[in-house]
């Protein structure tokens, strides 16, 4: 899989955890201050999970802009 397509598919799947943590938070019933709290809370999950991937990757994007710039050089 190419670099841009495994991102993008990391995006999406935070965004899906994300929007599934939004979906299961209004199940109690309507108020909006649980719309609020469950936006929060599906927002806070979705940066989670592209955070724990990108630091899983950041060895791999880090040689290689160094790399790149080193041969621009």
């Amino acid at each position: 899989m190419s670099q841009r397509k495994e991102i993008i598919y990391n995006i999406i799947n935070s965004l899906l955890a994300g929007a599934l943590v939004f979906m299961g938070s209004l199940t109690n019933g309507f108020s909006w201050e649980g719309l609020g709290l469950a936006f929060i809370a599906g927002g806070v999950v979705c940066i989670t999970k592209f955070k724990d991937y990108w630091k899983s990757q950041e060895g791999e994007y880090k040689y290689n802009a160094i790399a790149k710039v080193l041969t621009f050089i």
